[in-house]
């Protein structure tokens, strides 16, 4: 859903914009003598490059920076590693003062703000002078790196939800796995069916399903929570009560979801670990835990639809400096990292999935051959329709002006029309600021 109010940059922000413009102005034709130059010069470059990738296995981008090195002896990398936590507010830091690195790790919710404050290099004409072809890529993990239409990043990984789904518990109570076009009529019944007090002291002891990020059930049922200029929510809309309302009836009605209380026992990441949970909806990054840790055969699956199928898409990208004196290396190695080769030493790695196409479908499959999930496949599939998450410059106050409301929402202590009603009150006030 696209909000022209992400593009409206806060104070601080713009004074750091005035800061930027100032050191950072250059003539097209200064920038393309300046590339000429550099491409033309036999001497040795040596770009910076800051990422928070794989930032607990440091080794990881060390090794697709010793890949490109070996590729490109005549540029070398001065690879800084960085927690996302922390990297943001180093970004701004330097680009403030103009000592932005030539290559930048950026995340989805900061990207369009860097973008739109001129500090990010738009990269079409890189992509067109050196001949990539991006249909190499998933198209849901390239468009999402567009402002304006412009691409100004390239993706270096991507994860997604899907449902995880326990075959033991399945079997036993003799159902069907998931089909690929379950609805969430189909997920209740299995839910329902699945749910169990197994040691007969009156208390439930085996799940059905646990809920989704509240963002997906939004988008499950087409709602939104903002409008389309950006200027007022519509949370409380027909369509968000129903998506809300319908999380509410999974642990009220049919009863086959966990509540806060029970969570609060044992999460849903470990009661599905535990083989008390029979879906789950989760990502990529769960494989080698669920592997590790779980007695049992699991797959995956799509998700159900309801109004409409839909999942989200996460990623991570890297971007060009629009001041970095070294752009044909920058784009070498943003080319190299994000294509073939280095995306598949990260993926090997362990830190999430190729956005090539042929990368993640040949090998992310293959690596998980003999092993659950069997259906791996699915993680690329789901992409036909998954969606980045919501995005807004307030997206932090947003979401925490839904998540005071869903809470009590979901302990049933106010009905879904006042508690949207009330999230909506906040939320318009943010978005006039």
């Amino acid at each position: 859903m696209k909000n022209k109010s992400f593009y409206i940059i806060s104070s601080c922000v713009l004074v750091l914009s005035v800061l930027f413009s100032a050191c950072a102005t250059v003539k097209e034709s200064a920038d393309v003598a300046e590339t000429s130059a550099e491409v033309t010069s036999s001497e040795p470059v040596t770009i910076k490059v800051m990422s928070y990738f794989a930032y607990d296995n440091p080794e990881v981008e060390q090794a697709v920076v010793a890949a490109f090195e070996e590729k490109y002896p005549d540029i070398s990398v001065e690879l800084e590693s960085v927690p996302l936590s922390d990297i943001i507010l180093k970004y701004k830091t330097l680009i403030a003062g103009n000592e932005a690195p030539d290559v930048m790790a950026m995340n989805l919710e900061n990207s369009y703000t860097f973008a739109s404050l001129g500090a990010i290099e738009p990269l079409d004409q890189w992509i067109e002078s050196s001949g990539l072809d991006t249909d190499i890529y998933y198209p849901a993990t390239l468009n999402m790196w567009k402002y304006d239409d412009v691409q100004y990043y390239m993706p270096a990984t991507f994860s997604d939800v899907v449902l995880y789904y326990n075959k033991d518990l399945f079997d036993a109570a003799g159902l069907d796995y998931p089909a690929r076009d379950w609805t969430w009529d189909d997920l209740t019944t299995a839910a329902v069916a699945l749910t169990n007090d197994t040691d007969g002291d009156g208390k439930i002891d085996q799940w059905g399903y646990s809920l989704p990020w509240w963002p997906i059930m939004l988008e499950l049922y087409n709602a939104s929570i903002w409008s389309e200029d950006g200027t007022s929510c519509t949370l409380n809309s027909t369509e968000g009560i129903k998506a809300i309302q319908t999380m509410v009836d999974a642990r009220y009605v049919d009863q086959f979801a966990p509540t806060a209380d029970q969570l609060a026992e044992q999460g849903d990441w470990d009661m599905f670990i535990a083989g008390r949970l029979a879906m789950f909806p989760s990502g990529p990054w769960a494989v080698q835990p669920f592997n590790d840790a779980a007695n049992f055969t699991y797959d995956i699956a799509h998700m159900p639809a309801g109004d409409k199928q839909a999942t989200q898409v996460y990623a991570n990208s890297y971007g060009m400096s629009a001041t970095s004196e070294h752009k044909e290396a920058a784009w070498k190695f943003i080319e190299f990292a994000t294509g073939p080769e280095g995306t598949k030493i990260r993926q090997d790695g362990k830190y999430e999935i190729s956005p090539v196409k042929a990368i993640a479908e040949e090998f992310y499959v293959e690596a998980l051959s003999g092993d659950d999930p069997e259906h791996a496949i699915v993680f690329m599939e789901v992409l036909d329709y998954a969606v980045p998450q919501p995005l807004n410059e307030h997206w932090s106050e947003i979401s925490d002006a839904v998540q005071q409301q869903l809470d009590l929402i979901l302990i049933n202590e106010l009905s879904v029309e006042d508690g949207l009603n009330a999230a909506c009150q906040n939320i318009n006030e943010v978005l006039s600021q």
